[in-house]
């Protein structure tokens, strides 16, 4: 015979399994995330009597990949949704300044299971980007929830115990000095004073006496001493408690030794959720539909708990940051499989709406769903754009084919596109609608001296980066939606000197290579970028690392009272070193682009010729000239042989 302990593990165990499967079933893409969540929670959800402080997770990924969706959907499938509060940590309410207050209105049992959501968590901050304390007024108690669960002594206490007590007093003294006349009339003996009932009363009088006196308090005081007394029985108990009966539990609480304790939620499942720009650098790119949805998959993947715990030291303080925890959940970028997938779901569900609407059955060609990709995906932005794209392209086209399909008695139909059009054949006739594609339309726009400098530029970097790093960049991309700006995307590295001055090399590819192309009047601007991120290298090369002449932090920022104020202040000696170094990076960038000028050439041709470059063609030209690179995964380490290295040394 199983024990009730255990028959409860056993069946919220398959409840946790169903809301698992019906949350991969709406989200698309984060079976990771969702495993990882589930998992966590479930000591909170089988055995909640085990948990002795608030349960914590926080929820990290860039913007659009459902982090608050998926607490509100799985507060709906376990049935939460009365014991579940959100807070918006990003707004400010004068009349609700701290968490206590919120958890307190919400009507939610602190000593019961329930579910808190703080959202938007990274416009709280409390440090600014230079390290200095920021005066927040509203939610600081937010650190003591986060710590142990509960809020901090309440000095005053006592006194609203005493304030009340008085008040059940003074209804005491009334309730066993008044009579009732024959009309509903409560007369007070002592002050002969008439008080009028109101219509409930009118209509109680006639019903029995006993259900006419079940209550004898409101809901709102019976609520109050609910709160005040952090009573366990229902506010219908209450309510139906006798004068006395209150009075003895006010003056029971005032003898008690913890009266001024504050109130602990330590059975709380706390969700934090938020985006981190400083772990997440590709949410700032807006330029990004050209990028690889499965790269940015990746890259987002090398994400990991230290990086979003340096991140939070930047936004909080150290003894803040320690209160998130451990239990981190990043959420990677969403693949193409992942994007399909739900444009293919979204759409079907408008599909799906017209047939149970209409009756009528609809098609899309493939080539629309195409469309519905190139134009929507930003992966570093997440499904909003996609579903915006699908409202636009479909919706505002839809009711156009329906007319015509329902005008004349068609049930059934394919929508097809060509041309920047939209069309539909109805008894031979073409039906045709535009339709307006931003994206498609600046690329077609992009003129061929565009195209042409770009591919100068980019094929520039990617010789030097293949030269030096022995494997092509992951993806080199030419048909940039911004104003003629392509992009490479690298390995990861394990720094050292020669990595170092290596990168900057490779920084100077796009310009020298229009040097060397277009001749030194007509190279662009496009290396702005470029020559920046080089010069912030260098900088850190002999100021941070001490890799030059000079081995001393050197620093323009003075902070008294800490480490900071010993540091070395004389910048100005190292602007000379640092533009030497540039020049000679640059100009061992232009030697490799001259020394494999055939090899150069022959990458633009093709690309050129295909509008595009992989990894594997360039892998491939440079095996004709006999030079072997290595084919790399976007997350594969570049890293110096140290282990091989060291074995060496330790057998001279």
């Amino acid at each position: 015979m199983k024990s009730e302990f255990l028959e409860r593990i056993e069946k919220r165990t398959k409840e946790l399994e169903i809301v698992k499967t019906k949350l991969k079933e709406k989200f698309i893409g984060i079976d990771n995330v969702i495993d990882k969540v589930i998992n966590n929670i479930s000591l909170w959800y089988l055995t909640p009597e085990f948990q002795f402080r608030p349960l914590i997770i926080s929820l990290w990924g860039i913007t659009g990949v459902g982090k608050t969706d998926l607490v509100r959907t799985l507060v709906k499938y376990l049935n939460f949704t009365d014991k579940f509060i959100e807070i918006q940590m990003d707004v400010q309410n004068e009349y609700l300044t701290n968490i206590e207050t919120y958890l307190e209105n919400s009507g939610v049992d602190s000593s019961e299971p329930s579910i808190l959501l703080l959202d938007e968590i990274q416009r709280f901050r409390t440090v600014d980007e230079d390290g200095n304390l920021l005066d927040n007024k509203f939610f600081n108690d937010v650190w003591m929830l986060l710590s142990d669960g509960k809020f901090q002594n309440e000095s005053n206490r006592k006194s609203k115990i005493m304030e009340m007590l008085m008040e059940e007093l003074y209804w005491y003294e009334n309730e066993n000095n008044s009579e009732e006349n024959d009309n509903g009339i409560i007369k007070n003996k002592q002050k002969k004073s008439y008080f009028f009932w109101d219509e409930v009363k009118k209509e109680l009088s006639e019903k029995p006496k006993e259900k006419q006196n079940k209550y004898k308090t409101t809901v709102w005081t019976a609520n109050r001493m609910k709160k005040l007394l952090n009573l366990k029985i229902p506010t219908s108990a209450i309510m139906e408690m006798s004068v006395n009966e209150r009075i003895k539990l006010l003056e029971e609480a005032l003898k008690s030794n913890g009266i001024n304790e504050g109130k602990s939620y330590k059975k709380l499942l706390i969700f934090i959720s938020g985006n981190l720009d400083n772990a997440f650098n590709m949410s700032n790119d807006v330029d990004d539909v050209e990028m690889d949805a499965d790269i940015y998959h990746e890259l987002s993947k090398r994400i990991n708990i230290i990086d979003i715990k340096s991140a939070l030291l930047k936004q909080f303080k150290p003894e803040q940051t320690a209160r998130f925890g451990n239990n981190h959940v990043i959420y990677p970028c969403l693949d193409k499989k992942s994007y399909k997938k739900i444009i293919k779901n979204n759409v079907q569900k408008i599909l799906d709406e017209i047939k149970d609407k209409h009756n009528i059955i609809i098609e899309l060609s493939n080539e629309i769903y195409d469309i519905i990709y190139r134009n929507g995906v930003f992966p570093a932005q997440g499904v909003r754009p996609v579903i915006s794209t699908i409202n636009t392209l479909l919706g505002n086209n839809l009711p156009y084919f329906l007319y015509y399909l329902i005008l004349n008695d068609v049930f059934k139909t394919k929508i097809e596109s060509e041309n920047n059009k939209l069309f539909i054949r109805i008894n031979n006739n073409k039906i045709e609608k535009e339709i307006e594609l931003e994206i498609d339309n600046i690329r077609i726009n992009k003129t061929v001296d565009e195209k042409m400098l770009t591919i100068v530029h980019e094929i520039g970097h990617t010789l030097v980066y293949s030269i030096l790093f022995k494997t092509p960049p992951k993806q080199i991309n030419i048909n940039s939606t911004g104003l003629g700006d392509g992009f490479i995307i690298n390995h990861i590295t394990i720094d050292n000197k020669s990595f170092i001055r290596d990168k900057i090399a490779i920084l100077f590819g796009g310009l020298v290579a229009e040097e060397i192309v277009f001749g030194d009047s007509f190279k662009s601007n496009g290396s702005s970028g470029d020559i920046s991120v080089a010069t912030n290298m260098v900088g850190k090369y002999i100021r941070c690392y001490g890799m030059d002449e000079y081995v001393s932090r050197i620093t323009t920022e003075m902070k008294e009272h800490t480490m900071m104020s010993e540091y070395n202040y004389d910048v100005d000696k190292t602007n000379d070193i640092i533009e030497k170094i540039l020049k000679e990076e640059k100009e061992r960038c232009k030697n490799i682009i001259i020394d494999n000028l055939n090899i150069y050439k022959e990458i633009v041709k093709q690309t050129i010729d295909k509008n595009s470059i992989f990894p594997d063609d360039i892998i491939s030209i440079f095996s004709k000239y006999g030079i072997i690179l290595n084919k790399s995964e976007v997350n594969d380490k570049i890293i110096y042989s140290y282990d091989k290295v060291l074995k060496k040394f330790l057998n001279q």
